[in-house]
């Protein structure tokens, strides 16, 4: 039995995750699937579009077996968290031989050359990342400058425009840090990277059968309040999902969250927390916490506060994050503890499809982590840090439906009484 694992957010699934699926099958030889997914926020700093157990069962629906959920704390964290902690869990399960990943150059080599400067990192590349950052650069582009600096310096090494592209793509960059993680963590997973199609990861246009996540999300919002038929909808989003997914989005356009949604819930948190300031919250430091505090009587909304309070040296999405942090309440601490109990202390299982239940009792006897199918009995099997983590991922589901039910005019489902997805 061979198992591919993919780490991912689905936000919202489109043609270009079932390719990936697919060919990640075909490549791996794969009897099986298994799904790492952000669960109800994604590592932007944002709200996923539409809630995790809906994006669990269009995974479902196109390819994949299993979906386990990534923990809040690591789905809002950085590139080098959200990787680390993702194969974590793949490993965690016992029995996933290959991580699977999308990217822009699948060059292993390259990209295993990248991971093992950034796992030891040596002296000559820590002096130059100082000395970018020193200047002001913001992180990825200094390590992009420095990666190159130590590289180009070594006798061995002659691909310096092929790592220039390499370290500038969103997907390339997370995929390095998947075989980093591999590297730290002495995982015996394989890595498996599947050429990226279509539309760039960014790509804000709808030209490509193959197109972005953030084209969806954005079509999606350019039709929230127009007199557009759920008929004409599904015709307007069916060539870039599969068929499935183009239903469920034009029937559920209402349920399509924001951070705008959350712009009134971040100001309540802003205020409270202004006497104490917000440099121990994750993604947080001193500097941050006092443009906040300058800005905080500017605010208008999530994004517009984002936008204030960017720099040259300080991206849009280190922002998003700090502030979703300090809607969440995670802080610094968090991660520390959490790094203790090697980022995965538990397996939540968000779903599985029905042909795939005879995996079910090797999945069982192999994991080395509680596996946690319903969440009202989660107290029965974890404690100390794990079931303080996963007390924040209740928290933080509970949010997200409250500022949904508080959109659609429903009431908020139950965290702990949700039933897995079984498609």
């Amino acid at each position: 039995m061979k198992i591919t694992g993919i780490i991912a957010e689905y936000n919202p699934f489109h043609n270009g995750h079932a390719y990936q699926i697919q060919r990640a099958k075909e490549l791996s030889g794969a009897d099986c699937i298994i799904v790492v997914m952000s669960g109800n926020y994604v590592q932007r700093g944002a709200p996923a579009a539409f809630d995790k157990f809906s994006r669990a069962s269009m995974a479902l629906s196109n390819g994949a077996d299993f979906v386990f959920e990534l923990p809040v704390l690591w789905s809002t964290a950085s590139a080098e968290y959200f990787a680390s902690a993702g194969i974590a869990l793949l490993d965690a399960l016992g029995c996933v031989d290959y991580i699977s990943f999308g990217c822009e150059t699948p060059d292993i080599s390259l990209m295993t050359r990248a991971a093992e400067v950034l796992s030891c990192e040596p002296k000559a590349y820590s002096d130059q990342l100082a000395f970018y950052l020193k200047q002001g650069i913001v992180f990825p582009r200094a390590r992009e400058k420095a990666m190159m600096s130590y590289l180009s310096r070594q006798d061995d090494f002659s691909a310096e425009p092929e790592l220039s592209f390499l370290l500038q793509s969103p997907n390339n960059i997370l995929a390095i840090e998947y075989i980093k993680a591999i590297i730290r963590q002495k995982s015996r997973l394989i890595p498996l990277p599947v050429l990226r199609q279509g539309s760039g990861y960014h790509a804000m246009q709808l030209t490509e059968n193959f197109c972005s996540a953030t084209a969806i999300r954005r079509l999606l919002s350019d039709t929230a309040n127009t007199s557009l038929s759920t008929n004409s909808l599904v015709q307007k989003i069916a060539p870039y999902v599969p068929r499935d997914v183009a239903n469920y989005l034009a029937a559920s356009g209402r349920l399509c969250l924001t951070e705008q949604d959350f712009s009134q819930s971040l100001f309540y948190r802003l205020l409270c927390e202004r006497e104490t300031g917000f440099s121990g919250y994750a993604d947080g430091s001193v500097e941050l916490s006092n443009r906040i505090l300058h800005a905080l009587s500017d605010f208008t909304d999530y994004r517009a506060f984002c936008e204030s309070l960017k720099r040259k040296d300080v991206t849009y999405a280190r922002i998003s994050r700090l502030l979703l942090h300090i809607l969440l309440n995670i802080r610094q601490n968090d991660y520390e503890n959490g790094k203790k109990l090697g980022y995965i202390p538990y397996l939540r299982l968000l779903g599985f499809r029905r042909e795939a239940a005879r995996f079910f009792p090797a999945l069982k006897k192999r994991a080395s982590l509680p596996l946690i199918t319903k969440p009202s009995k989660s107290a029965a099997v974890l404690d100390g840090g794990a079931l303080s983590m996963f007390r924040q991922d209740v928290f933080a589901s509970d949010l997200y439906y409250g500022v949904q039910a508080q959109k659609c005019g429903f009431p908020p489902p139950n965290e702990c009484r949700r039933q897995i997805v079984i498609v």
